[in-house]
């Protein structure tokens, strides 16, 4: 991971109150020992209990039903997201963040339209539009309250589904128009390290697409349509090994970064029919290589990782409840916990 340490690093000294205080925050994650101690409990209280006793965080959940505890972890990633908004110099960073939970949005309230029915408890109130306004937009087409490359994504969005009532592909046409804007705001940040990290992401994203497809049956004409084209490695790569059989698709990463990953991703694929142990080896890579965030004295990294590192808390401690909740065995539990930022 310290390679990816350059000349950019600890060299932006506006960020030196913000990596402060992201220092002391960094206190608040949870580590390894936590984790285990919540896995290691009888029941969902005892787990929600460990969290409370052992996180200097709030993480004060008065009532253990599923909605309750489900409002109060999404009021933890609004006050992250709040908190980067306040002490980040630039004033574009947290939107790299907020930008994720829009388009959930756009998706859930689109299928709603076309399928008539709204599922307002999905929808997140921390994206950079309020729910009321998305809900304007696409039920009511007062497309004028968004930005105009909203209102582009938006339209196509429905143009295509009009012609082939494949609510999948408003998910893929969002994806695409998520990736956009998200690679607009990092020419508007030019941060090296920020490249670096989506381009990894969409990397991995586009092999778990490929993947996906396969099992579907997709023909391989569809893929130019279905990958994202921002990555590092080109949509010809993924789409020239496509009709080969799946046990050979690590054989064409052995000289990338994702070798061992997509390798071992695969094999549990291939023995168990599920893609879980990929998406977390993903996610471990991911979050393994934003630890240069605790290398970052002086630079946007630290606060960019934090973020990432508060999510992924959120994600360990969602995959602990709701394995407490569904009586699942402590090393099934064990199996879905991501790495830890700290």
């Amino acid at each position: 991971m310290l390679k990816y340490i350059n000349e950019y690093t600890n060299t932006q000294e506006e960020y030196g109150y913000a990596c402060g205080r992201v220092r002391e925050l960094e206190k608040s994650l949870l580590t390894k020992e936590i984790i285990d101690k919540m896995i290691e409990t009888r029941s969902l209280e005892d787990s929600i209990k460990i969290l409370e006793e052992n996180s200097v965080d709030n993480y004060n959940i008065n009532n253990y039903d599923y909605i309750s505890i489900d409002t109060h972890l999404k009021g933890i990633i609004k006050k992250t997201i709040n908190l980067i908004k306040e002490i980040s110099p630039n004033p574009h960073l947290y939107k790299l963040f907020s930008w994720k939970y829009d388009f959930h949005n756009l998706k859930v309230l689109l299928k709603g339209k076309f399928i008539g029915k709204k599922e307002i408890t999905t929808l997140y109130e921390y994206g950079n539009f309020k729910v009321d306004i998305l809900e304007s937009a696409i039920f009511d087409e007062k497309y004028q309250l968004l930005p105009s490359i909203v209102e582009r994504i938006i339209k196509q969005s429905e143009d295509e589904y009009m012609k082939s009532s494949d609510l999948q592909l408003i998910e893929i046409l969002l994806d695409h128009g998520y990736y956009e804007i998200i690679f607009n705001l990092l020419n508007e940040i030019n941060h090296p390290f920020l490249y670096y990290f989506f381009k990894k992401e969409i990397d991995l994203l586009n092999f778990i697409i490929s993947c996906r497809s396969k099992i579907r049956n997709i023909k391989k004409s569809k893929l130019p349509l279905i990958l994202i084209k921002q990555g590092n490695l080109s949509i010809q790569k993924y789409i020239s090994i496509y009709e080969n059989s799946i046990h050979s698709w690590p054989n064409y990463f052995q000289k990338t970064d994702y070798g061992q990953i997509i390798e071992n991703g695969v094999k549990e694929w291939q023995e168990k029919n599920s893609m879980l142990e990929l998406e977390k080896l993903v996610d471990n890579y991911l979050i393994n290589l934003l630890k240069i965030g605790k290398y970052t004295s002086f630079g946007i990294e630290s606060i960019f990782a934090y973020y990432f590192a508060k999510e992924n808390d959120i994600k360990n401690i969602r995959i602990i409840l709701n394995g407490k909740r569904n009586l699942l065995k402590n090393n099934i539990i064990r199996e879905n916990i991501r790495d830890c930022y700290v």
